[in-house]
């Protein structure tokens, strides 16, 4: 059985603002600060429509993304509406 690279599937981007511009979603799995403070306006101004977050690790203002426009999904946790 051959198997193939990751990187064949996989791009690796440096700049966060890159990697979600015309993306569907975005998952958080990480507490890392950064994703605290990102300009989130910016990021859902350059998605594709509906935009999706998952915040994974419970972490980030679902109240102003959903302001913003986001479709915010919890994993592991019901978030309040």
């Amino acid at each position: 059985m051959l198997h193939t690279p990751v990187s064949k599937y996989v791009n690796v981007e440096t700049n966060v603002y890159n990697a979600c511009d015309k993306a569907d979603a975005i998952v958080i799995c990480t507490e890392w600060d950064m994703f605290k403070t990102l300009d989130y306006k910016r990021v859902y101004d350059n998605m594709h429509k509906p935009a999706f977050i998952f915040d994974g690790r419970l972490m980030l203002d679902h109240a102003n993304l959903r302001e913003i426009g986001f479709s915010v999904e919890v994993i592991g946790k019901r978030a309040p509406m």
